[in-house]
């Protein structure tokens, strides 16, 4: 058995496919690519996948990581040729290679956050809120439950150029911030009217601010 981490991109019609459908296009996809996968043992087994940190619906990624077990030596490049003449438009695979760090040491996310609109007053408003000492929001819990969260000291990075917002939050099994979770609050908290926005999820982290691979 062999572990292998598969990156790729996800974008275009391809952001509005949920992270459960995700997992069974994968699946049908490594099928068609005729990858021997690993399954798993048990009543009912199932091909062996694992995305590092699942992608929120609608946002795009640039930076995708999915995890597989394979029954044989098949060669790196040969699973990214296999793989990469199945996916459709909307997934390209960047790279096949071993896994080298662990997901639980997954901790940071690069989001690219672009406004449609190039109002001057708006951006000065959304950098005044970003600038806030306090951000207070309620935030759903897994158990779905609420509770109250200051995402001020959260923000590691912010920068605005253009109408482009970058940021750098945390994320991963220990702590996760959607950034949909700030720009509510950015929207509900001030006067500014509502702009619509695309996301893009650019980087994913390890616990040093390094590209997790």
């Amino acid at each position: 058995m062999k572990n292998v981490r598969i990156f790729f991109t996800k974008s275009g019609r391809m952001k509005f496919v949920s992270h459960l459908d995700m997992n069974r296009f994968m699946s049908r996809a490594l099928k068609r690519a005729e990858i021997p996968i690993w399954y798993t043992e048990g009543y009912n087994p199932h091909p062996y996948i694992n995305f590092a940190l699942p992608l929120s619906l609608g946002f795009e990624g640039r930076y995708e990581i999915m995890d597989i077990k394979t029954e044989d030596e098949i060669g790196f490049d040969e699973i990214f040729k296999r793989l990469s003449a199945v996916c459709p438009d909307g997934i390209k695979i960047l790279s096949v290679s071993e896994p080298i760090d662990k997901t639980a040491r997954i901790a940071f996310a690069r989001f690219e956050i672009v406004f449609d609109t190039k109002s001057s007053v708006f951006f000065e408003h959304l950098q005044a809120f970003l600038d806030r000492e306090s951000i207070v929001c309620t935030k759903t819990t897994k158990k779905g439950g609420s509770k109250e969260i200051d995402l001020a000291p959260k923000i590691r990075q912010k920068n605005i150029s253009d109408n482009t917002l970058m940021l750098l939050l945390p994320a991963g099994p220990q702590e996760n911030i959607n950034p949909t979770l700030l720009l509510d609050a950015f929207f509900e908290q001030t006067d500014s009217e509502y702009v619509c926005y695309c996301v893009t999820r650019t980087e994913i982290l390890d616990d040093g601010l390094n590209l997790f691979r």
